[in-house]
């Protein structure tokens, strides 16, 4: 029935159902249905149901959907029966004919309030009846028994999809309860409620939830091998940016990030607002998000400078999607090469650079592990050229960004990002006007290298998930959150110090893995579980890589005025003389293309960093000097399974 007809027959109801009210609270009145002055109503009879359809109309009744009936239509219903009832009284005083007592019209009003309302829960009931029986509707359970939940219900309520049986809340005040016709149950009881309403799926309705808390009751449902779909956040709802029937799958990183702090807005525009500014990696994960963040602060130029151009149009599109017609800050997008000093230098210069922002590495383990003179020549030599052009060029901040694998590193990555760590604090002490810090964290959720991506891959087709050891344990954080927090960590730089962000608490690899695997939806295929159907394999941890990561050399760590960011005590722990010295040992290292005497440089200049060994070292030989080489991932392997 279109939506006219359904009008029409409303007003066509509430007609009847007023002439009936006013005829029922004179009978109720006088106490017998032949009550005396009948013939008296007869052109009030007529007029009022006018009367009641007019006042209804005006209110906006007749607008609102049945399906989706909220508190409003109440107070409509009740203002309009108020009228009507005073309507009824002000006819019986202005006309003399007319003996209506004065407990009548009160009555009435009652009895339109109850009819009224009554034909529309009727008419809702009815649908809700006949939805149940059109369509072929999916029985879910929401999780979560709070306000977001609540309106989840009326979503699905008034839809055709899902058929709601029940909310399961941790909260036992609310066990045994009824929200919108559905009871509230233990979680403890999921598995009973699987089997007698053959659920597939469950929505989650917890907005304010940490990610802690999602993840354990993940891990509670992860044996019932159901899809698992979430509402937006709550912050995103209340902005308007999210609708709460939006729903979508979970997603790992709302399982692994931590509750984070809003930014300090004065930390954060300081460094920001009306600023030049340069992100060097900018296409990079780290880069490209601090690019975005930067761009909220308003600052007066961002130039991005990136050596991939896939990268760079990457990053490039997804902030004229950010922006959209806002053409206040003026953006640059610059390809080259941070080796390359007269590239930058140029920039520096054309676009009077206040902040630098040193995102540009290789950071990949195992291929920076194969490829040594590059990721020495790339994160030493690289961060070398930007940092001295920016001193020479009047940059007042240069804030690098490090990582946990520099401390005491098992890898020439951590190894030459230590390295950089230590010439950006060298420069420091030769340059005063240009304040250089260090901004270090570990793993961030969704990054080019992340182990999500692979695992995510190796789910699709179907297993195995390859994991190197069972107890590999790591740090995580959004993307967003620490480009948050190196930016306000620079503010707060007064010179060659390092910033360690809080990364929470660390969590197994294998365990990652499970969560993934549950996330799915499939069964996680074990001794236990023979029939499952994803399968872990420990394949043994890769060259260069730790069992667990660090991110602090000293002990000495102070808190700052941001509850996310310490200040660690490292001092500059080699002379001016001795970097030079070691830079040209190390360009002396690279022209000679010997791998041996580059990681042996890196030995000596970097505490805690051991080189792999090679073939020779590890069976006992002689080192032979035209033979002698790094061993490869599958070399490892091989000797790792001979028992050496």
């Amino acid at each position: 029935m279109g939506r006219p007809k359904k009008q029409a027959l409303f007003m066509l109801a509430d007609a009847v159902a007023v002439v009936f009210c006013l005829y029922v609270a004179m009978a109720f009145r006088y106490g017998r249905v032949d009550f005396p002055d009948r013939n008296t109503l007869t052109w009030l009879l007529l007029v009022l149901p006018f009367a009641g359809v007019a006042i209804y109309w005006s209110l906006g009744l007749y607008n609102v959907v049945m399906r989706a009936m909220e508190s409003r239509t109440i107070s409509i219903i009740a203002g309009g029966a108020i009228m009507l009832a005073l309507f009824v009284a002000a006819a019986s005083y202005m006309h003399d004919g007319l003996h209506i007592p004065k407990t009548v019209p009160p009555i009435f009003g009652i009895l339109v309030f109850i009819t009224i309302g009554l034909i529309r829960a009727l008419a809702r009931a009815y649908h809700q009846y006949v939805s149940a029986h059109m369509f072929i509707r999916e029985n879910v359970l929401i999780y979560g028994a709070g306000a977001a939940g609540t309106q989840l219900a009326a979503t699905i309520q008034s839809g055709n999809h899902y058929r709601l049986v029940g909310f399961l809340d941790d909260d036992p005040r609310l066990r045994g309860s009824m929200i919108r016709g559905c009871r509230v149950y233990s979680p403890d009881r999921v598995g009973k409620l699987v089997h007698r309403y053959h659920l597939r799926r469950i929505l989650f309705a917890l907005a304010s939830a940490s990610p802690a808390q999602r993840r354990n009751i993940v891990s509670r449902l992860a044996p019932m091998q159901l899809e698992l779909q979430t509402i937006p956040a709550l912050s995103d709802i209340l902005r308007g940016r999210a609708d709460v029937q939006q729903l979508q799958e979970i997603q790992i990183e709302d399982l692994l990030g931590r509750t984070t702090v809003s930014p300090i807005p004065d930390l954060f525009d300081a460094a920001i607002d009306g600023k030049r500014i340069m992100v060097t990696g900018a296409g990079g994960s780290i880069g490209s998000e601090l690019c975005r963040q930067i761009l909220k602060a308003r600052p007066e130029k961002l130039v991005l400078l990136e050596l991939s151009e896939l990268a760079l149009y990457n990053v490039e599109r997804r902030i004229r999607e950010q922006l959209g017609a806002d053409t206040s800050v003026e953006i640059t997008y610059a390809l080259g090469d941070i080796r390359d000093r007269s590239r930058v230098r140029t920039l520096l210069k054309r676009h009077s650079i206040n902040v630098v922002y040193h995102a540009a590495a290789y950071k990949h383990v195992p291929i920076v592990e194969s490829n040594p003179s590059q990721g020495v020549t790339n994160n030493i030599f690289g961060t070398l050229a930007v940092a001295e052009e920016s001193a020479a060029h009047g940059v007042e901040r240069f804030i690098l960004i490090s990582t946990d694998k520099a401390v005491r590193p098992s890898n020439v990555m951590g190894a030459s990002k230590r390295l950089a760590e230590l010439v950006v604090q060298d420069i420091q002490s030769r340059t005063p006007n240009t304040i250089f810090t260090i901004v270090r964290f570990g793993n961030v959720l969704g990054s080019s290298g992340s182990v999500l991506h692979l695992f995510t891959e190796q789910i699709r087709n179907g297993g195995p998930v390859t994991v190197t050891h069972k107890d590999v344990t790591r740090y995580f954080m959004t993307i967003q959150e620490a480009a948050e927090l190196v930016i306000q960590a620079g503010s707060m730089a007064d010179g060659g110090e390092v910033f360690v962000l809080d990364m929470g608490e660390p969590m197994k690899i294998q365990d990652l893995a499970e969560l993934m695997i549950s996330l799915s939806g499939k069964a996680l295929r074990d001794e236990y579980h023979p029939e499952g159907g994803i399968q872990i394999d420990y394949i043994g941890l890769r060259p260069g890589e730790k069992m667990f990561e660090e991110l602090l050399i000293t002990d000495s760590v102070v808190g700052t005025q941001h509850p996310k960011i310490m200040r660690a005590d490292e001092k500059k722990q080699t002379s001016t003389a001795s970097m030079q010295d070691l830079i040209r040992q190390l360009e002396r290292d690279l022209k000679s293309g010997d791998p041996r005497r580059l990681l042996q440089t890196l030995q000596n200049a970097v505490e805690g960093y051991k080189p792999p060994p090679t073939a020779e070292d590890i069976s006992g030989q002689t080192p032979n000097r035209n033979n002698g080489k790094v061993l490869s991932l599958e070399e490892m392997r091989a000797l790792r399974q001979k028992g050496h």
